[in-house]
């Protein structure tokens, strides 16, 4: 078991290597701005509510229940408050991400993988569609 204050301690020494890391990450990718710095600070605070949460419940041996016992004396099991808190922070976490533009969510409808086999000079023409004997009878008698 650690101390309150040991826990802060190693918060802020991972959110701290966090924001090392992201902005590595960001300047590398070219995609870093000073605008983005309230979206950093905002991400880094996300971070460090879920980091807190996550080492408290793993403390606790990751309960996934607990027991509660209701007003009528009955004993039911219900999600532990921590494994819900770390849940919802991963959640945010996440989103945090995207906002920042480093999930693999946000790239995958701009980038086009592999060149075109077509020159710049050269023009590009379209297949002439194929009628098949089907579709020809079908056409046939849809005209009529």
């Amino acid at each position: 078991m650690t101390t309150k204050k040991q826990r802060q301690q190693m918060v802020a020494k991972k959110t701290e290597s966090e924001k090392i890391r992201i902005l590595k990450i960001m300047r590398d990718a070219e995609i870093y701005t000073l605008t983005l710095d309230p979206l950093i600070e905002s991400y880094l605070d996300i971070f460090e509510i879920y980091q807190t949460m996550y080492m408290e419940w793993k403390e606790k041996g990751f309960p996934v229940t607990q027991r509660h016992t209701n007003k009528a004396g009955a004993t039911n099991n219900s999600k532990h408050p921590l494994a819900q808190q770390v849940e919802t922070w991963s959640d945010k976490k996440t989103k945090a991400l995207d906002f920042l533009g480093l999930t693999n969510k946000a790239k995958a409808g701009k980038i086009v993988t592999g060149g075109s086999s077509v020159r710049k000079d050269e023009e590009l023409e379209r297949p002439k569609a194929v009628v098949d004997e089907l579709a020809a009878h079908r056409n046939k008698w849809r005209k009529s």
